[in-house]
């Protein structure tokens, strides 16, 4: 697939804009501030109607202004589409297909991108509920019975979490079966993700890095090693009971997994240097575009905000080689451009929002 253009309107700090992309890399370039990263942002709204940084969609419209919307054609399967997302303030999300509304579910199924910028690094050291939203952003891409099943988890853990507030709570808890079975299901689908792009994230760890190790480990809330998960859940939802009623809030299910991530065989979040960290996260992303590759059969669009930030050349010139083997790129740099990149690609500067093609 190919974003071939992008207009935005009151979209961040972004003036008003229509862009011709090449379908190779395009760099977007400035001082940090002048609204490189919110270029990306508008990219990957126009792809799959959110932000890649889990900013709320009110967030994204610009100061004094009462909307934004993003517009571009796109190609899918050798055809173009007009896709739109536009939101008002105080209003809800419009997103269409050439002029069709459809819901976001409809974007993830036709579109596929991958993001990676510095805070990246949460993904590493942040706080659990940044690797689940990781998890939950890629893998909705490549599963459509994942974004039906984590709806529906969604709903019935806050029917559950409602009634676990109400003063007569002291009945038997009538979500917990829905819980396992939406829950169940999410965690299996986890599990084989995460062992994918384990694989291949180690991989491209290893060849950044020059021979570092970097393991992945996936912690659900319900073991799942005895493959009874659903006896498992069950059983952990008993024994959590009068603690869940005591706090009114259900502290069993895969809102409340946790993945590990090991460098050299150390924790990450307290061992990895800081170049060390940021290439795990690369990895992690890389890995991720190659997982999304293979099942949907399209090449994913890559967008990388910042990427060579504290990195040695080293491992710049081991990223720059990669890259050869992706489809389109949307790249932001306040450095240098690379050499091996400032030929071919097609360089954009951002200044205070204004978009200037070289």
């Amino acid at each position: 697939m190919l974003v071939n253009s992008l207009e935005t309107a009151t979209f961040r700090n972004i003036e008003s804009c229509h862009i011709q992309f090449s379908d190779a890399v395009n760099i977007f370039y400035g001082k940090n501030g002048s609204g490189k990263t919110n270029l990306l942002e508008a990219i990957f709204v126009l792809l799959l109607a959110r932000s890649p940084r889990s900013a709320a969609d009110q967030i994204m419209i610009r100061d004094s202004a009462d909307f934004f919307r993003v517009t571009g054609d796109v190609e899918i399967e050798g055809m173009s589409h007009q896709i739109a997302v536009a939101c008002q303030k105080g209003g809800r999300k419009r997103i269409t297909i050439d002029k069709i509304s459809v819901r976001a579910s409809e974007l993830f199924e036709k579109c596929t991108a991958v993001s990676t910028a510095p805070d990246d690094v949460e993904l590493l050291g942040g706080p659990p509920a940044k690797r689940r939203e990781f998890i939950n952003i890629y893998l909705s891409q490549a599963s459509q019975r994942y974004i039906a099943d984590l709806s529906d988890y969604n709903k019935v853990l806050a029917q559950k979490n409602a009634f676990l507030r109400q003063e007569n709570n002291l009945g038997e808890t009538p979500y917990d079966d829905l819980l396992i079975k939406y829950g169940s299901s999410i965690i299996i689908a986890r599990k084989a993700f995460l062992d994918e792009i384990g694989r291949n994230a180690a991989e491209h760890y290893n060849g950044i890095s020059g021979g570092q190790k970097l393991s992945t480990v996936y912690k659900p809330s319900v073991r799942i090693d005895d493959g009874a998960i659903e006896d498992n859940f069950a059983e952990k939802l008993a024994r959590y009971k009068e603690r869940e009623r005591a706090i009114q809030t259900c502290l069993v299910g895969p809102h409340r997994d946790e993945v590990e991530f090991f460098i050299r065989d150390f924790p990450a979040r307290s061992h990895g240097s800081q170049g060390e960290i940021r290439t795990a996260a690369i990895s992690l992303k890389l890995a991720v575009f190659d997982y999304l590759k293979a099942i949907r059969k399209v090449t994913p669009i890559l967008l990388l905000d910042e990427i060579f930030a504290e990195l040695d050349a080293e491992r710049v010139g081991m990223l720059v080689e990669l890259f050869g083997r992706f489809g389109q790129i949307f790249l932001t740099t306040a450095s240098e451009i690379p050499l091996a990149l400032a030929g071919d690609a097609r360089k954009f500067r951002i200044e205070n929002g204004a978009v200037i093609q070289e």
